[in-house]
């Protein structure tokens, strides 16, 4: 499993943020918040992006952190 950090625009709300159930969520200095997580493969990743796209999220970075060894 992968590690992901995903940086989106503005500070979001609890209830959307708790719809990432698996991320922890942070403040970035900016104004933006960063959710930091595990993704278990490409699927679940594409999951995530059109959980962001279903919210009208705006997507401003998408980073792998860790790379798991298969």
């Amino acid at each position: 499993m992968d590690t992901y950090e995903i940086r989106l625009k503005r500070r979001l709300s609890p209830d959307i943020v708790g719809a990432f159930e698996d991320f922890t969520a942070r403040p970035a200095p900016n104004g933006d918040t960063l959710l930091v997580g595990p993704v278990a493969d490409q699927t679940a990743l594409h999951g995530v992006l059109m959980q962001i796209r279903d919210f009208g999220l705006d997507l401003v970075a998408l980073r792998r952190l860790t790379i798991s060894h298969r």
